[in-house]
């Protein structure tokens, strides 16, 4: 990945950790390496744990955020997830779920916002 683009990222993550926070979730931990991958922000809130992917991009990159988990992501991110609660205690499939959030950049302002919860 290049400089730039990991940059993106950590700028989009660092808005939805903020985002987040405000909405009243306790942040568990960010960039989780994990057998299966990297899970982008593990969450808490009101006894549930939440796996949020977080996508950013610029403005001109802009495609539906939806379409940027396909088949091998949604596989790899559920592995991640899966992995993460086997290693971390006795939270039962009700008890988690996975949030996707969209970030749109322009000019260093957000240009759009979005938040899916369950995307998967």
């Amino acid at each position: 990945m290049g400089r730039y683009k990991k940059n993106l990222g950590e700028i989009g993550e660092k808005y939805a950790v903020d985002y987040l926070q405000n909405k009243g979730y306790k942040i568990l931990g960010r960039n989780v390496y994990i057998k299966g991958g990297e899970i982008d922000i593990i969450a808490q809130k009101d006894n549930l744990v939440i796996f949020i992917e977080v996508k950013t991009r610029k403005s001109d990159e802009y495609v539906d955020i939806v379409d940027s988990i396909d088949k091998e992501k949604e596989e790899s991110l559920t592995a991640s997830c899966e992995e993460y609660l086997a290693q971390n205690g006795n939270i039962s499939d009700n008890d988690f779920r996975i949030d996707l959030i969209g970030i749109v950049i322009n000019r260093d302002t957000i240009f759009k916002f979005e938040h899916i919860k369950g995307i998967i």
